[in-house]
């Protein structure tokens, strides 16, 4: 399934990440993947199995592969290039001088904006973890570049639950769900084309962003 988050800033978008992740508990309540309350799981098998996109790229000077690959050591290179291709990385990086061989320079210097963004995104999808989180992780790339992660999207998220925090609400094209916050609380949860027919809260934001684009 493909849920979209939305809310203004402050709104506890990125604290519903942070729960999830544990990097703390919730003071009341419980957060539970299937039936299983996540404090019963080990924080490391927690973690492996949830991919984390966010604004923030950590790269490293290395090779194109091992960047995708980090932290495994794994010379699986059919899984790095199914990775690339979901990532619309594939294109771009067969251009390069050695391909997946090439090297990117320390923090990825040699790459845009954009390509580094689709390097992050090949990594976390490289896990073939059970839930993948993207936490405004479009925001860098150009508008058809974020088209094309869009259309991977749902293949993407086959077999697997797919969180996408996002403040360009064009990125939700795709979603089957919306769930918009308002000041840490859920303000509205449903289908897109619902929610945009009932003009509530999501609909505003909606319609201030396409005002703010025009102008």
């Amino acid at each position: 399934s493909l849920v979209g988050i939305v809310g203004q800033t402050g709104a506890g978008k990125t604290t519903i990440i942070k729960l999830l992740l544990r990097f703390y508990d919730p003071i009341s309540g419980s957060i539970k993947i299937g039936d299983q309350d996540i404090k019963g799981i080990k924080l490391k098998n927690l973690r492996e199995n949830i991919g984390y996109v966010s604004q923030e790229i950590f790269m490293f000077d290395g090779t194109v592969k091992d960047n995708i690959a980090y932290p495994d050591s794994s010379d699986d290179e059919d899984l790095v290039t199914q990775a690339a291709k979901q990532s619309q990385a594939h294109e771009f990086i067969e251009k390069l001088p050695k391909g997946y061989n090439s090297m990117i320079g320390e923090r990825g210097q040699k790459l845009s904006a954009g390509q580094k963004q689709r390097l992050i995104i090949a990594r976390a999808i490289y896990k073939d973890p059970s839930i993948l989180v993207f936490d405004e992780a479009t925001s860098s790339v150009d508008n058809k570049t974020e088209q094309l992660i869009q259309q991977t999207l749902e293949n993407i998220s086959k077999n697997r639950t797919t969180i996408i925090i996002a403040h360009r609400l064009s990125t939700l094209m795709h979603v089957d769900k919306v769930l918009v916050l308002k000041k840490g609380e859920i303000a509205e949860f449903g289908e897109r084309k619902d929610l945009l027919r009932e003009k509530g809260l999501f609909y505003k934001l909606c319609q201030s962003q396409l005002n703010s684009e025009k102008s």
